[in-house]
């Protein structure tokens, strides 16, 4: 797990190889290449950073932010709230159980990362992984990775609020709540931190 490691599990693989370049580099003596490598070191490990968050309402029964990112759309859907989140580089990508979870299930279906392109296709072709939970707040995650492949969650039996839960870097996330239970705090355009910031409170 990830609770105690200043970098996530994630980026461990591209720091490794960005410090064998460099190492390289140093040896060649290429200073320009020297310089370059040890930039990219430091926006990947900023890129990849895991840090601590508390809820900014701890008292009141709340839903969180799953993810650090800005909200591009909020919509209802068969009596849920959607909201989109747009997860950006240097966002952190760490996912957080936006509320007590006791129960759920995953799936995945593999495919590509587009970036570009519209949305429809990108929703018909990209990787998606579906986080469903089972209680009386049954919510879904759909995570839709653009670009990185290290897209996962993490297994355990439970999850408290706040729990890391997952990881995905460049995407998409779209958070289903059932409306009857959430007055939501958020709107199109915010930008949010997983873990910290309050989306709406459970009714």
């Amino acid at each position: 797990m990830t609770s105690t490691q200043i970098i996530s599990k994630e980026g461990y693989k591209g720091i490794f190889i960005i410090a064998i370049f460099a190492i390289i580099f140093l040896w060649l003596g290429w200073s320009l290449f020297i310089f370059l490598s040890f930039l990219c070191l430091i926006l990947w490990i900023f890129a990849f950073r895991n840090p601590e968050r508390l809820p900014e309402d701890k008292f009141n029964p709340i839903l969180t932010a799953p993810i650090d990112g800005k909200i591009i759309e909020v919509f209802n859907k068969e009596g849920f709230i959607c909201i989109v989140i747009d997860v950006d580089w240097l966002d952190v990508g760490i996912l957080r159980a936006p509320i007590d979870v006791l129960e759920y299930d995953i799936c995945k279906r593999n495919g590509l990362f587009l970036r570009f392109g519209e949305d429809e296709l990108k929703n018909h072709l990209n990787t998606q992984i579906f986080f469903s939970s089972k209680e009386k707040y049954s919510f879904k995650i759909e995570l839709y990775p653009e670009i990185f492949s290290s897209t996962t969650f993490y297994n355990k039996s439970a999850f408290s609020i706040n729990d890391r839960i997952g990881f995905m870097k460049l995407g998409k996330l779209k958070l289903f709540f059932p409306a009857k239970f959430l007055d939501l705090k958020v709107n199109v355009g915010d930008k949010i931190k997983g873990g910290q910031t309050l989306i709406g409170y459970i009714k």
